[in-house]
C-alpha cells in the first residue's frame, strides 16, 4: 500500500473502541415549548418563532450529558438528515446552532430532520486531555503521542453519539462538525454505512482526515465530503494555523483518491468575509458553506 496514514500504526486498537459497546443512554427529558430551545441557544427572546417542529432531549450517559435538539423540516422520507455538532464548549455550540437555525429554509429543501449536538458536560475531560497533552509536548513533538488523549475522548463520544442515533432509529445521516466536533465526526463516519455525508468547517484534526483510507473505495464513492475555511481564521493549532489547513486536506483526500483509483465526491473551499485576520472570532462555520453543502447534496 502506497499510502500509510502516520497513525495507523494505533488502527487496530482505535477501531476496536470504536466498535466497543458500554454505557446506558437514558433520555431524561423531551420539550416542544419554542421559547425553552431559545433560551437554551441564547436566542433574543424578541427574535420570531422558529417555523418548524423543535423537540429537545437530554441523555445521561457515564455521568455526562448531551443535550440534542431535533428540528424537524419536513415529511419527506426521501430526504436526510442533517447531525451537527459545533466544538465542545456551550459557546461554540451556540455559534454554530445559530447560523444552522438562520439557513432552515434552505436546509429544508434537500434535508428533512437536523439535529444538534451539544456536549459541553464533556468540557473537563477535554481539559485533562490537554492537560496530558502539553506534559508529553514536553518530551516528544510525535502528533500520534501528543494527542492520544484527545483522540480517544473523541473516540468516547463519538461512540455515545452512534448509541444515541442508533436509538432515534436514524438512517441516511449526513454529519456536519467545527472545530473539535469534526474530528468527532470523522470518527462516528467509520462506525456505520448509515453515515453518508462528512461536512467540515474549520476542522481542528491533527492528522487530518488520514483515518477515511481505513473504509472501502464502494464506501468512499457513497459520501458527499465536503470541507470548508475561512481566510480570516486565524485560531492556532499545535501543527500550524487554521486557514493554512486547506491544502493539506485536500492533499490527503487526493492520496486517497490515487490509492483507490477512483474519484470522491470531494469540494474543499476557502471563503473571504473581507476583513483582517483574527485569532478566534473567525473559527465559526462560515453561511456560505450551508450554502454548498445544499447545492452539492
Amino acid at each position: 500500500m502506497s499510502f500509510q496514514p502516520k497513525y495507523l500504526k494505533y488502527k487496530s486498537k482505535y477501531l476496536n473502541l470504536i466498535n466497543q459497546k458500554g454505557g446506558d443512554i437514558i433520555r431524561t427529558a423531551k420539550t416542544t415549548n419554542n421559547k425553552i430551545i431559545k433560551d437554551f441557544l441564547s436566542i433574543p427572546i424578541d427574535m420570531p418563532d422558529i417555523p418548524y417542529k423543535i423537540t429537545k432531549y437530554s441523555y445521561e450517559i457515564d455521568n455526562k450529558t448531551l443535550h440534542l435538539i431535533k428540528i424537524k423540516l419536513n415529511s419527506d422520507k426521501d430526504k436526510p438528515i442533517l447531525f451537527a455538532l459545533g466544538g465542545m464548549s456551550h459557546k461554540s455550540f451556540i455559534g454554530t446552532a445559530n447560523i444552522i437555525l438562520n439557513k432552515l429554509d434552505l436546509i429544508k429543501t434537500k434535508f428533512r430532520v437536523i439535529y444538534l449536538l451539544e456536549y459541553d458536560s464533556f468540557k473537563e475531560t477535554q481539559n485533562s486531555a490537554c492537560s496530558q497533552r502539553d506534559i508529553i509536548k514536553k518530551t516528544s513533538k510525535d502528533l500520534d503521542k501528543m494527542y492520544k488523549p484527545e483522540l480517544d475522548m473523541n473516540l468516547q463520544i463519538a461512540d455515545y453519539i452512534n448509541k444515541i442515533i442508533i436509538k432515534l432509529n436514524l438512517n441516511n445521516v449526513h454529519l456536519l462538525g467545527k472545530c473539535n466536533g469534526a474530528w468527532v465526526v470523522s470518527l462516528l463516519l467509520l462506525k456505520s454505512d448509515i453515515y453518508k455525508g462528512l461536512y467540515l468547517a474549520v476542522p481542528g484534526i491533527p492528522f487530518g482526515v488520514d483515518i477515511l483510507s481505513n473504509l472501502s473505495i464502494d464506501r468512499l464513492e457513497k459520501i458527499n465530503f465536503v470541507f470548508g475555511w475561512l481566510k480570516q481564521d486565524g485560531y492556532k493549532f499545535d501543527w500550524g494555523i487554521s486557514y493554512e489547513e486547506k491544502d493539506r486536506y485536500d492533499r490527503i483526500m487526493k492520496q486517497i483518491e490515487e490509492h483507490n483509483k477512483n474519484k470522491l465526491k470531494y469540494k474543499s473551499y476557502m471563503y473571504d468575509n473581507h476583513l483582517d485576520i483574527d485569532l478566534k472570532i473567525y473559527h465559526e462555520l462560515y453561511p456560505e458553506m450551508i450554502d454548498d453543502i445544499i447545492n452539492t447534496l
